[in-house]
C-alpha cells in the first residue's frame, strides 16, 4: 500500500478512526442490494490493505460512514465471512482474517485439482475465444499498473480455464474461491512489486499457459499449469512464513 497515501489519510482522520472509517464515503445504492455493495466496498478495503489483518469491523461506524442500515452492514459482513475474508471472534465480533499457511495450502490444493482437470478439456471455438479474451483482458489490466486490476484479471483467466469443464456448478464453486485467492495473490503482488515488472512476472507466464492450453498437448498443458501454480504457492508460503517469524520475534 502507498505509504504516502496512508499518512495523508491518517492525518485527515479523526483521532481513533479505523482504516474503515477513514476510507469510506456514503454509497450510491442503485444496481445491487445495500448488503452486496457494503460487502464489495469492505472487500476492496481489505484487498488494498486499508483494513488490516485482525482489524475489527464496527457495524455502527461502517453503517454511518456508508449511509446504510446496520442490518445491511451485518448482511454484507456475512457475505465476507462466506468468502473467508472475515471471521467472528468472541467478544470482538467480525474481524479481518489473518492470512495463514494452512488456509493457503488448502486453497491451492483445491484450485490445483480443478484447474489441472479443466485445462485438459476439449478445444472448442467457444473455449478458444474465452481463453484468448481472458488473456487480452489480462494484458489490458497489466497496462493499468494497478495490482488489484491485474490480480482480478489473473483470476478471470483461471476462471476461464475452469469454465472449460462446462459445469455451471463447478464454475460457481471456483468463483467462490477467487476473492480469497485474490487476497493471497495481492500479498504476492505487493511484496514482489509485480506491477513494476508485469511482463515478466505475470504476462509471460500466462501467455505460456494460454499457448499450452490451446496446443492440443494435454499433458504439456497440465505440466505447465501445475508448475505455475506450484511456483506461486511456494512464493506466497515463503512470504507468510517470514511474516509469522517476524511476528514471533517482536
Amino acid at each position: 500500500m502507498d505509504d504516502g497515501r496512508s499518512e495523508r489519510s491518517a492525518a485527515a482522520a479523526p483521532q481513533g478512526a479505523t482504516g474503515a472509517d477513514r476510507a469510506m464515503a456514503p454509497l450510491s445504492l442503485q444496481r445491487t442490494s445495500a448488503a452486496e455493495q457494503a460487502a464489495d466496498h469492505l472487500t476492496a478495503l481489505i484487498l488494498d490493505g486499508t483494513l488490516g489483518p485482525g482489524e475489527r469491523l464496527r457495524e455502527s461506524a461502517i453503517a454511518e460512514s456508508l449511509g446504510i442500515s446496520r442490518n445491511s452492514v451485518r448482511e454484507g459482513i456475512r457475505l465476507l465471512e462466506q468468502g473467508r475474508l472475515v471471521r467472528y471472534e468472541m467478544h470482538r465480533g467480525a474481524v479481518v482474517v489473518t492470512p495463514s499457511i494452512a488456509e493457503l495450502d488448502d486453497l491451492f490444493r483445491t484450485r490445483l485439482h480443478l484447474e489441472v482437470l479443466a485445462v485438459g478439456a476439449a478445444r472448442s471455438p467457444e473455449r478458444i475465444a474465452a481463453l484468448e479474451g481472458a488473456f487480452e483482458a489480462l494484458v489490458a489490466a497489466a497496462g493499468t499498473g494497478q495490482a488489484r486490476e491485474i490480480v482480478a484479471a489473473d483470476m478471470a483467466f483461471h476462471a476461464a480455464i475452469v469454465a472449460g469443464l462446462g459445469s455451471a456448478r463447478i464454475s460457481a464453486f471456483f468463483a467462490s474461491l477467487t476473492t480469497e485467492l485474490g487476497y493471497y495473490l495481492l500479498i504476492l503482488s505487493h511484496t514482489d512489486d509485480e506491477p513494476g515488472h508485469v511482463d515478466e512476472a505475470v504476462l509471460a507466464h500466462h501467455r505460456h499457459l494460454l499457448d499450452t492450453a490451446l496446443s492440443g498437448d494435454v499433458e504439456g498443458a497440465r505440466a505447465a499449469l501445475t508448475e505455475h501454480l506450484h511456483e506461486n504457492h511456494q512464493r506466497i508460503r515463503q512470504i507468510l512464513a517470514a511474516t509469522e517469524a517476524d511476528a514471533r520475534e517482536r
